[in-house]
């Protein structure tokens, strides 16, 4: 789908894939194109509902755990998000082959974390509660950790001789400092370990400072996407009207219509082609093509 560009309508560089997701995509494409199905994700790969239905299609199939019941002649794929260790040791004694497509930055909070817990440092993690990375985050603090989603969470600490504080890996870098910084008065010794990915941080820089100059900002992605759902919260305030919404049939077309400046992004986790479906509608909303008549 080629779509023209248009001054008035701006495009995120930064929108969609992020190397964890697309590395954990191509892993399993990779699996279900060399015959190695079906393909058992531990959870939805990616909490994006149209690239889940595209895997599905192709026997991907997301489950909670493996059970007795499954197709041992497939593969078992752990998400982007990671698992805990104990999760881990579970699947691999299953007697399934075992591939491990968690995010290299995620690898890399899970073990600042479990460095610091064998230093009897009490972890605290800024991230959502619920949230599959933060669960296999939890694992490697050796049973004393707190999660900690907001300031006044942060304040109802009780206090700690020595606290390391981490983050999820998609969370907003200035909420993180601020939470880091409430924690530090509630201990003796404190270590802050900014694990924020750099393409989070890219992402969020670029929304806002497009944000600031557009009347209308669409931010698409999944509806259960944590970062997607930050993103349009970043916007709030920033701009006069944002609209999350996971495919273009969603769109408002007035406010697409009659905006003076459009900018379109969305989450870690949105493919291209739903991207360029929503770039498409703005597009032909705002510039629709001219119809020729020839006269005989």
């Amino acid at each position: 789908m080629t779509t023209r560009k248009y001054a008035d309508i701006i495009v995120a560089q930064s929108a969609g894939f992020c190397p964890g997701v697309k590395h954990a995509i191509d892993q399993v494409m990779a699996l279900e194109a060399a015959g190695q199905k079906p393909v058992y994700t531990l959870g939805p790969l990616i909490h994006n509902k149209q690239a889940t239905t595209m895997l599905e299609m192709k026997d991907i199939r997301a489950i909670d755990k493996p059970t007795e019941d499954l197709d041992k002649s497939g593969v078992l794929v752990i998400r982007a998000h990671g698992i805990t260790p104990d999760f881990q040791k579970e699947i691999e004694a299953f007697g399934m082959p075992v591939f491990d497509a968690t995010c290299p930055l995620v690898k890399h909070a899970q073990n600042i974390i479990a460095k610091f817990a064998v230093q009897d440092y009490h972890t605290v993690i800024v991230g959502d509660t619920e949230h599959a990375e933060v669960i296999g985050l939890m694992g490697y603090a050796k049973n004393h950790y707190n999660i900690v989603s907001s300031l006044e969470e942060a304040k109802a600490l009780p206090h700690f001789e020595k606290v390391h504080v981490v983050s999820q890996t998609t969370q907003q870098e200035s909420v993180f400092y601020e939470i880091a910084e409430e924690v530090k008065k509630h201990a003796d010794k404190c270590q802050i370990s900014n694990t924020i990915c750099q393409p989070t941080k890219d992402r969020q820089k670029e929304t806002i400072e497009q944000a600031k100059n557009a009347d209308f900002v669409i931010v698409v992605g999944g509806k259960h996407s944590a970062n997607t759902a930050r993103l349009a919260q970043l916007c709030q305030g920033l701009t006069k009207h944002v609209q999350h919404i996971e495919t273009d049939e969603e769109l408002d077309e007035k406010l697409a219509t009659s905006a003076k400046k459009v900018f379109i992004t969305a989450g870690a986790s949105t493919p291209s082609w739903v991207i360029d479906s929503v770039v498409y509608r703005v597009t032909q909303l705002r510039h629709p093509p001219v119809r020729r008549v020839v006269k005989r």
